[in-house]
């Protein structure tokens, strides 16, 4: 039997509000261990307090608690999806903060189901019952894998265990951290949280040593930096990719080029004359919006030839709801209702460069799900991502983006090419590191040799199968440590008492 603590009585007392209220905070403590702040430190301290209200007494439901716990936590880590709504002014203003609220509100309802499931009971119940929520809302209903708990520790050290593990195994760790600061002894609070808070500064702890670059293909990263508003401005539309054309041509030749996600304004039939004549005999990766004659429009990424031809398309896949395609839209077809909208490609995909290798294309969004990149028929040789995250605002959300894309290079061993229109440039080694990049308000051409792929990761090999020995190992401790409490008890172990 439970019985209560002077801090628990005191928690009773507190008025239901009052109590609410705490939690969400400390839920938005929790969110504070994201990019850009990078302090998983305090993910912990957020998630321990939530963990340790599940067993006072109090007349907040378990689904209320966990759900305002996660309302909290995305409040503040998806605090970005103000951004999109101010790039038009007023006209849609009015919309982020009850869009923000939807978002933070909608996915807490998975962490709520977890404290419903788990229904007062700690330890390890309550670990496994958040991370079915993570796993539930990365795969469900499309699918929204951002602010995985396990990304706070992406700048640090520790995210290399995702090569074994993946995301989903960083995230149970961290639970099983917060859960030990919850309920765990003295000492064993002050190790993980000085442990923790230590973490982030600890230099030169990368699990592996860059390889030899020397005599690698070079890569041109084009970062133009055009502020999303004025993107798509009639006025503007051709001086920008006369930037890019500028660019393309400042420098050496180089083996490949790379222009970020829908930088070509014009059909690319029209433009690939004068890329391929920019480009000095490399090949061109651009980012364009194309159709076919069924009708359907794409968000592509292309492969312009040094002859001009384009050789390879890739058309995105995982589309933005509500940005690039309205949920359900087909049912509000029927009633009148139409929307212009992109089709979706195929799937992950490969494209096979001369002199380059094997890359997969990837496409703003879709470099958020580790259930896409880096899955196909065969392995690729590297990853390369065109974005522009415009978007998202000059904080919180680019920083977001780039950490997601480190993430995926370290769980696959496979360096990334990141073009982005504003935001991050960046090659990403397999571990992770991007010591070549152009941050968000820099602008310019990036040359660098292309990393060299590690071996294939255990995660990248059997991508469940590192998350599942983890919850066998935590489980059998768990069955261990209760036979070793129960014959400690009077009786020989008979006893029922806790």
């Amino acid at each position: 039997m439970f019985e209560p603590s002077a801090p628990h009585r005191l928690w009773a007392q507190a008025p239901a509000w009052g109590q609410w209220a705490l939690i969400v905070v400390a839920g938005g403590l929790a969110g504070l261990g994201q990019a850009p702040v990078d302090q998983p430190a305090l993910t912990l301290v957020g998630l321990a307090f939530g963990f340790w209200i599940i067993r006072p007494e109090t007349s907040l439901p378990y689904f209320l608690r966990g759900w305002s716990l996660g309302f909290g936590y995305f409040l503040v880590s998806l605090a970005w999806i103000l951004e999109p709504f101010l790039v038009e002014g007023r006209g849609t203003a009015w919309m982020a903060p009850f869009a923000l609220l939807a978002m933070a509100g909608g996915l807490a309802l998975f962490w709520g189901g977890a404290f419903a499931l788990a229904r007062g009971r700690v330890g390890l119940w309550i670990c496994l019952a958040l991370l079915s929520a993570e796993l539930a809302r990365a795969y469900l209903f499309t699918g929204f894998p951002w602010a995985l708990l396990g990304y706070v520790w992406i700048d640090t050290p520790a995210y290399q265990l995702a090569a074994m593990i993946g995301p989903h195994g960083m995230s149970l760790l961290t639970l099983v951290l917060a859960a030990l600061i919850a309920w765990g002894g003295a000492t064993a609070r002050w190790v993980v949280l000085i442990a923790t808070v230590s973490l982030p500064f600890v230099p030169g702890l990368e699990m592996g040593k860059s390889p030899d670059d020397e005599g690698r293909p070079v890569v041109r990263l084009i970062h133009p930096n055009v502020a999303q508003e004025n993107k798509w401005n009639p006025e503007n539309t051709e001086e920008i990719y006369q930037r890019h054309l500028s660019l393309t041509q400042a420098g050496p030749s180089v083996d490949l080029i790379i222009w970020p996600e829908t930088s070509v304004y014009k059909p690319i039939d029209w433009a690939r004359s004068d890329i391929a004549a920019a480009a000095q005999g490399a090949h061109v990766v651009v980012g364009y919006q194309s159709h076919n004659p069924a009708g359907q429009y794409f968000n592509t990424l292309g492969v312009v030839s040094p002859q001009g031809e384009v050789k390879s398309e890739y058309h995105k896949s995982r589309l933005v709801p509500f940005g690039e395609y309205i949920p359900l839209g087909h049912l509000a077809r029927v009633f009148g209702y139409d929307f212009p909208e992109f089709s979706a490609g195929s799937g992950p995909a490969h494209i096979d460069i001369e002199g380059i290798g094997r890359l997969q294309p990837l496409i703003c969004y879709e470099g958020i799900f580790p259930q896409f990149v880096g899955r196909g028929a065969a392995r690729p040789d590297l990853l390369v991502l065109i974005t522009n995250d415009g978007w998202f605002g000059q904080g919180q959300g680019p920083a977001q983006h780039f950490a997601q894309a480190r993430a995926r290079a370290i769980e696959l061993g496979l360096p990334m090419l990141r073009v982005a229109n504003r935001g991050v440039t960046a090659v990403i080694d397999p571990w992770g590191r991007s010591e070549a990049r152009l941050d968000l308000h820099e602008r310019g051409a990036l040359d660098a040799p292309i990393p060299k792929p590690r071996t294939a990761t255990f995660y990248a090999k059997n991508p469940w199968l590192g998350v599942l020995i983890l919850v066998g190992m935590l489980v059998l401790v768990a069955f261990l440590r209760r036979r070793v409490k129960l014959s400690l008890t009077p009786g020989g172990g008979t006893s029922r008492k806790s």
